[in-house]
């Protein structure tokens, strides 16, 4: 079980350094990188979709007990979809989209973070407050009080590059415990 959540931090700590590569490129190039973004996050989630949909089939029966990856998969295919043939008509709505994705993965690092807890209460806390604070950072986003697209996308890009700056901090929290949990289990 240890290996899955492994797997998957370290998949998002690679998700989060693209992720802040994007928000460079929004702060620098905001309107002419809206359409071109969303086919590249098309292609991304259409990856991820496929690894989180065979990753299913590779997991032991009881990792599948409480594991979501087949339903993520089948959405992140699906929505790459629409991000990829349908980028012209998404530009408009690009920065509810995007506030609506960091809530949405904010909110799985939030149930990690909860359910370490247990295991390590000083790490879960950090997590709690670093996921917290990047669903209000995606809320901002979606209320979107800003009266321009391209301020809306600077502003999109400083807060993904904050949120994933703070997601790399608590999946390396993240990994450290899993490490601490390892060696504790090898000595026993």
């Amino acid at each position: 079980m240890m290996d899955v959540i492994k797997k998957k931090e370290i998949k998002g700590i690679l998700v989060s350094i693209l992720l802040i590569v994007l928000g460079i490129f929004l702060i620098i190039k905001p309107i002419e990188i809206i359409e071109t973004l969303l086919k590249v996050i098309g292609l991304f989630l259409l990856i991820c979709g496929v690894f989180d949909f065979a990753n299913y089939f590779t997991l032991k029966n009881d990792e599948k007990l409480f594991d979501y990856t087949l339903m993520k998969g089948i959405i992140e295919m699906t929505t790459s979809i629409l991000f990829i043939f349908k980028s012209e008509v998404l530009s408009g709505v690009f920065p509810i989209l995007l506030g609506l994705i960091i809530i949405f993965i904010n909110i799985f690092k939030l149930e990690l973070a909860l359910n370490l807890k247990s295991v390590d209460e000083s790490n879960s806390l950090i997590g709690i407050v670093i996921a917290t604070l990047s669903i209000i950072l995606g809320v901002v986003i979606l209320l979107n009080p800003f009266n321009t697209l391209e301020i809306v996308v600077i502003v999109s890009g400083a807060i993904i590059i904050v949120s994933e700056l703070a997601n790399i901090i608590f999946s390396i929290k993240v990994l450290r415990v899993i490490r601490k949990t390892n060696k504790m289990i090898v000595k026993a």
